[in-house]
């Protein structure tokens, strides 16, 4: 396993770790609690600040596709945010906040699976490198995954009011 970060590579490292662990905590904790609140901030806190620090990161000496899933994750993580806070559109603030949430998520869970077949010797040599059938593989699976969350997810929004919200339609 190839560990040669930088201070800001391993700062980097350290907040996707978080926002891994605080992201998954949230997806799988009950919705609209307050603990739901203060751990979806933290993750938005951690997820924001390692896609900064992310733009940081120059490995190839410009700016390439990596840098764009961090402006990706940022503007993800701020429409999550900005449909929770503000409610709006009034019936479907539920579902934005939801996508985005998932959709922040799988850009997260991606940029892992770019860094483990880039470090992890065993990965890097059975891909072959960069690009790889089995790096896209492993991407397509990935997006399997996440349009089943994004369906599931969505299908079990809570039917409940939440304060200054709309009662919802059935439809």
């Amino acid at each position: 396993m190839r560990l040669d970060l930088s201070v800001l590579g391993w700062i980097h490292t350290v907040l996707c770790i978080i926002a891994l662990v605080l992201g998954g905590l949230n997806l799988a904790r009950p919705k609209g609690t307050k603990s739901h609140r203060q751990i979806g901030q933290w993750y938005l806190v951690s997820l924001v600040a390692l896609s900064a620090t992310s733009l940081g990161i120059y490995r190839l000496h410009r700016f390439f596709f990596p840098h764009w899933f961090a402006i990706a994750a940022i503007i993800l993580a701020c429409l999550a945010f900005a449909f929770a806070r503000f409610r709006w559109p009034r019936q479907l603030w539920l579902h934005g906040h939801t996508s985005s949430t998932v959709l922040s998520y799988y850009v997260l869970i991606a940029g892992g699976v770019n860094e483990a077949y880039l470090r992890i010797d065993v990965l890097n040599r059975l891909a072959g490198g960069f690009p790889s059938p089995i790096i896209g593989r492993t991407h397509f699976a990935l997006m399997l995954l996440t349009v089943l969350a994004l369906i599931w997810f969505n299908m079990n929004v809570r039917r409940r009011r939440f304060p200054g919200a709309s009662a919802r339609s059935s439809t």
